[in-house]
């Protein structure tokens, strides 16, 4: 494994968080889902890892000119980060589940749910391909330092809500 493509980022902010438990919404097929975060930072902050993804792939595309020239353009697909304003924000994700660690880099239990809004270290692994998608580049996850926990508990088909003493239900017909 090539340890120029294993890379931390500084302390970022979850914006979109499944860590825990994997997202079922896509990738429903193999029953697995999938483990996955946004993590958002400053474009300070994020310009070295925008620089290595940017990078990686440029060096993807030499490679295919080299192999077949006269290969014009090349399709891209859609990069792993988005900017807006004075943010970046970097997509992980991971079939597997990745290893969570507190800030004094113990690991957590499995009773506890990362939620958004943890401020968190990521380490990744930066994985270009050239797919009928485009030429592009994914960031596997691999580990995930909390830094500021945001936790909640899984719901797991329970009731997100507390028991309401009195309850009519189920209601009264009227007529």
């Amino acid at each position: 494994m090539n340890n120029d493509l294993i890379k931390t980022t500084p302390i970022g902010t979850s914006e979109f968080c499944w860590l825990t438990e994997p997202d079922m919404a896509f990738n429903k097929n193999d029953g697995k889902g999938e483990y996955q975060c946004s993590v958002v930072f400053t474009k300070a902050e994020g310009q070295e890892h925008k620089k290595a993804i940017n990078d990686a792939i440029a060096k993807l595309v030499a490679d295919i000119h080299k192999q077949t020239p006269g290969i014009k353009d090349l399709k891209r697909s859609s990069l792993p980060y988005r900017e807006e304003g004075d943010k970046i924000t970097f997509k992980f994700k991971s079939k597997f589940k990745p290893r969570l660690y507190d800030r004094d880099a113990k690991e957590l239990g499995a009773d506890i749910s990362v939620w958004k809004g943890s401020t968190m270290k990521v380490r990744y692994k930066l994985n270009t391909y050239n797919l009928p998608i485009g030429v592009g580049c994914t960031l596997y996850l691999q580990d995930v330092q909390i830094v500021d926990l945001i936790k909640g508990s899984p719901q797991n088909g329970a009731s997100p809500f507390k028991k309401i003493d009195g309850s009519s239900l189920p209601a009264k017909e009227l007529y």
